[in-house]
């Protein structure tokens, strides 16, 4: 294994969809806008007037609660204090959000054969992709990700009924960045809801769920899906229309990737090969759900078009445009499921057979 010269690649999420109440058109006196920074990336509300001030208290509020839980970088959270005692034998006790999440990913990473894994983590690091930063190697060597791999297996999660969890391994670590956020958006979107809100869409880093319309004129929320490679510039490469509860969830091989030898090393991980996922630059998912996309998302850009369509299948209501890469950058769109019923594509390429 040598060490070499790399170039990382940051890119916020939250840049892929934009609500299109803030863009085309510009806001309705009757609607307000807020952003603010949660959960190592950006979160948006629209929401209409009056009370919109006590709409961004209950959506702050579900972020916070989610977030003390489930992030892996504060020492006290249930999900750390898992990680810290991954080997020693010990059961930590976690909140009903954690217990929440880490069943959910059971069951994504049952239907998905082992693409969803949120104990992927070591093998995250292995690339050098954990907390941002490089491991100093890279590519990692083969003998590495064979060593590394044996700590990436989710069935090894012990949960019990009573919420308390164990970590067989030392070494191994959970991470539930791809199921998280959409998880924290559904929770501030029934508090909402459950306050009276009915218009309104809920944006934490690009995983977005939307309530009723945009407008008095019973209009869509407008979301622009951003080409993969002018993520900052250019025509969107469409845009889709939510209303009454759908949602929406991007992955992509630019928010975090290396740059070698003339290819893009993504940082989404191919948890049964141990290699970053190849082929797809960019999945959109739309869902009932926001957690529901947002794994579906991870799982589907790891899967590919093709094996994904089971999976989607047993998902009503889903569909994903699949944005596929060649070795000579060009590029290919797939829509599987029912992600047609909701795009207008601004642009060539969309011809192709779902």
């Amino acid at each position: 294994m040598r060490r070499i010269p790399v170039k990382l690649f940051l890119m916020a999420a939250a840049v892929l969809l934009l609500a299109g109440g803030c863009g085309r058109g510009g806001f309705d006196e009757d609607r307000k806008e807020f952003n603010w920074p949660v959960m190592g990336t950006y979160a948006n509300l629209n929401v209409f007037r009056p009370k919109a001030d006590e709409a961004l208290l209950i959506t702050k509020s579900a972020f916070e609660e989610v977030n003390t839980e489930l992030s892996v970088f504060a020492p006290e959270s249930g999900v750390a204090r898992l990680n810290a005692s991954a080997g020693n034998g010990e059961y930590v006790q976690l909140g009903r959000y954690a217990v929440k999440v880490l069943r959910e990913s059971g069951r994504y990473y049952e239907e998905s054969g082992g693409a969803f894994n949120p104990a992927v983590g070591p093998l995250v690091e292995a690339w050098g992709f954990f907390r941002g930063g490089g491991a100093g190697y890279f590519p990692p060597d083969a003998s590495v990700i064979a060593k590394t791999k044996p700590l990436c297996d989710f069935r090894e999660v012990e949960l019990k009924d009573d919420g308390i969890a164990r970590l067989p391994r030392a070494g191994m670590r959970l991470d539930f960045g791809a199921i998280a956020k959409g998880y924290a958006v559904d929770v501030a979107y029934e508090r909402l809801k459950a306050a009276g809100y009915s218009n309104f869409l809920v944006n934490l880093g690009g995983n977005m769920r939307c309530a009723g319309t945009r407008d008095a004129e019973d209009g869509a929320w407008r979301v622009a899906v951003r080409n993969p490679r002018k993520e900052l510039e250019g025509e969107p490469l469409g845009m889709l229309m939510l209303t009454n509860g759908m949602s929406v969830a991007t992955s992509g091989d630019y928010e975090q990737h290396y740059e070698y030898d003339g290819r893009r090393y993504s940082h989404i991980i191919d948890p049964r090969t141990g290699e970053s996922a190849r082929g797809v630059a960019q999945v959109t998912v739309v869902a009932r759900a926001a957690m529901e996309a947002d794994a579906l998302s991870t799982a589907c850009f790891v899967l590919g078009a093709e094996a994904s369509r089971g999976l989607l299948e047993t998902h009503p209501g889903s569909g994903a445009l699949f944005i596929m890469v060649d070795d000579a950058g060009g590029f290919e769109f797939e829509m599987v499921g029912g992600f047609a019923d909701w795009f207008e594509p601004e642009m060539d390429g969309f011809g192709n057979a779902q």
